[in-house]
């Protein structure tokens, strides 16, 4: 379905307005992700802390005795919770970082939480923390397209972290609800042997889940794991094969994966359209920014976003365009477009183009390169031809052409 054009309009003015660009949706996600983090982690911190810090040091070496072959210690409930809430907030600074893999992992941790939470410790849906991960869960899954970095040093740091996180939580999570297996894990060395047997996928069934608890765990485990490995593994194929293809293709000569030393046209109207042809005409590349998907200009590439946003300029080759030029109908866009670039600090000739007069001042405080008046220019020869005034051809392209003295050579 369509958005009609003045709700599109006034999110483009809030969007530009707020800077959107630059923290949304990542920077909120990220904080309800670590807020869930905090939710789930501070019940397993909180249990029995009181007691300890009563008994100090006896109750610290029961704890140890306990955890070494007599079974897991109060401390250690809710263990499933708490490595996923770790796991959470450690992986909100990765959302900030709007990193593709780090998202990936989070919809499924987040997916993971909410079962546990909902199935294995009974608690009503409407609870406010499930309500809270359900629509954490929901915003992940529709912001997908504003994780898009990747790169071999983060695929391979997540990859090792994700495995020893996964692998804790295999260990720790056995051990706690070691009486629902049979036979019962009561050791450290039989929560190992069981979580390395579950995550190579062995499975040698001497050791089989007999509780209902320690069923959904063996299923969240074998989810989380195959979740994981494929995780990591696309986290360190990924980018090594996108890098290589991209290199493959650009050897090749494909201008489309190519950007540069190109022309970016932002706006689809008819001085738009009529600058794309002449362009062409010279073979010469260009870029042209739409918000409108269904829009196609012939013969040119297309990049479907809002030209304000930095990372639309970005992926359009702003940083290595020969000249970037806001054609749209709109003033106020192409003055913002116009900050935008230099934002991005990108060295590219800006070329601004003002339908009305009374815009020509205000256009101008953005300093772009060169601002284009064609209705002003229209004007001016109608009022002379009328008038039988002596038509200054000079005069008349400083109207149309209004060059900035200061621009780059």
């Amino acid at each position: 379905m369509r958005i009609p054009t003045p709700l599109r309009q006034l999110w483009r003015r809030i969007h530009r307005q707020a800077r959107l660009d630059l923290w949304f949706p990542q920077v909120p996600v990220a904080i309800a992700v670590a807020a869930i983090g905090v939710l789930a982690l501070l019940p397993a911190l909180t249990a029995d802390v009181g007691d300890l810090l009563h008994d100090h040091m006896p109750a610290f070496t029961d704890m140890l005795r306990q955890f070494a072959g007599e079974g897991p210690p109060p401390l250690l409930r809710g263990v499933p919770n708490a490595v996923i809430g770790i796991v959470q907030i450690v992986a909100a600074i990765g959302l900030v970082l709007r990193s593709r893999i780090v998202w990936v992992a989070t919809l499924v941790m987040t997916l993971a939480h909410l079962v546990l939470r909902v199935g294995y410790d009974g608690r009503p849906f409407t609870a406010p923390t499930e309500l809270l991960t359900a629509a954490t869960f929901l915003a992940l899954a529709l912001s997908g397209r504003r994780f898009d970095r990747s790169s071999l040093a983060a695929g391979t740091l997540f990859a090792f972290g994700a495995t020893m996180l996964f692998f804790a939580y295999g260990v720790l999570g056995t051990l706690v609800l070691g009486q629902g297996f049979e036979p019962p894990i009561v050791n450290v060395v039989q929560s190992i042997y069981f979580t390395v047997v579950t995550m190579s996928t062995v499975g040698y069934g001497d050791i089989v889940a007999k509780s209902d608890e320690a069923r959904l765990f063996v299923i969240s485990l074998i989810v989380i794991g195959i979740t994981v490995f494929l995780s990591s593994l696309s986290a360190l194929v990924g980018p090594l094969v996108q890098g290589r293809l991209a290199s493959i293709l650009n050897l090749k000569g494909n201008g489309k994966m190519r950007r540069v030393d190109h022309f970016i046209i932002a706006g689809t109207g008819t001085l738009a359209r009529n600058t794309v042809r002449e362009l062409l005409t010279r073979g010469l590349g260009v870029v042209v920014i739409t918000e409108d998907d269904d829009i196609v200009v012939e013969g040119a590439e297309m990049e479907v976003g809002d030209p304000t946003d930095l990372e639309v300029l970005r992926r359009a080759g702003a940083l290595d365009a020969r000249a970037v030029l806001a054609l749209s109908d709109d003033d106020a866009d192409n003055a913002f477009i116009i900050l935008a670039l230099k934002e991005l600090n990108a060295t590219a000739k800006t070329v601004a183009a003002v339908s009305a007069r009374k815009n020509m001042d205000r256009v101008r405080r953005v300093q772009p390169d060169m601002i284009m008046a064609p209705n002003v220019f229209g004007g001016e020869v109608l009022a002379m031809a009328l008038t039988e005034e002596k038509i200054d051809g000079e005069r008349l392209m400083e109207r149309f052409l209004d060059v900035n003295k200061d621009s780059k050579s």
